[in-house]
């Protein structure tokens, strides 16, 4: 991760729009955007009641959780060009297979900075879904780039900007598989060769995205099997939104 003036990956909207690394000067900036999008409009934070006003210490926990994520050096921004906002985001997660008795990234923080019933509750979906199908064993694979949290604000929808993220994240992905840009990941990752991205689809709006981009669905599940706070996951959600996907785009 670098310091400052993170990678430019690509451009969109004649020059407009810039997809860059999230580097360690703008951080602070793009946890903003999940506070002031993700938290509030995505389906599981809905559902698990992560986007009331009083449950800010899920939404600390949460935003800490893409504090430790965005150390790995994977996470790209979106940034406005004419105002230098970020406007969009993905925290990104080096994904592997722990050695035997240890447990997984998302497993350890869980049991060691999870407190709030909102986030352990959000936290146990990911789990939850990400065990459904183990791609390291399912497919053979040592390591993965998860696209663990994409939210673009709402004034700046509907513009592509989320499926640029996304596009970026597997060119990213590729160069790191082929030993390239490890300059920019963190040191102890730096042996790591990503064969994949994973990621969890939560709404319609991203599961288009993957489709589009040509993520493969591993697994698709309701969301009336997940329960918080005494109500049904899909309850809370409405009907828009019926069930989520696990996908994977395999390089």
């Amino acid at each position: 991760m670098r310091a400052q003036n993170g990678k430019l990956w690509s451009t969109l909207h004649e020059g407009k729009y810039e997809v860059c690394s999230l580097a360690r000067e703008d951080l602070e900036e793009a946890l903003n955007v999940l506070d002031d999008s993700f938290f509030i409009n995505e389906s599981v934070c809905i559902a698990c009641e992560i986007n009331l006003p009083q449950n800010t210490q899920a939404r600390q926990e949460l935003r800490e959780l893409c504090r430790i994520t965005a150390q790995d050096g994977v996470s790209l921004i979106m940034r406005h060009v004419e105002s230098c906002r970020i406007v969009a985001v993905s925290f990104n997660k080096l994904q592997f297979a722990p050695p035997p008795g240890e447990d997984n990234f998302f497993v350890k923080f869980y049991n060691e900075q999870v407190k709030s019933p909102q986030a352990k509750s959000l936290m146990n979906y990911m789990i939850t879904m990400d065990s459904k199908i183990d791609v390291f064993a399912e497919y053979n694979l040592d390591c993965v780039c998860e696209l663990m949290f994409l939210a673009t604000l709402p004034e700046f929808r509907r513009l592509g900007l989320g499926r640029a993220l996304v596009e970026s994240t597997v060119q990213l992905t590729r160069e790191l598989g082929q030993g390239r840009g490890l300059q920019d990941v963190a040191k102890e990752l730096q042996d790591k060769r990503p064969a994949a991205v994973t990621a969890l689809w939560t709404s319609v709006y991203t599961q288009k995205i993957g489709n589009a981009v040509g993520f493969m669905v591993l697994n698709t599940v309701p969301f009336n099997e997940f329960e918080f706070n005494g109500k049904r996951f899909n309850e809370r959600i409405g009907p828009e939104h019926e069930f989520s996907q696990q996908a994977m785009y395999k390089l």
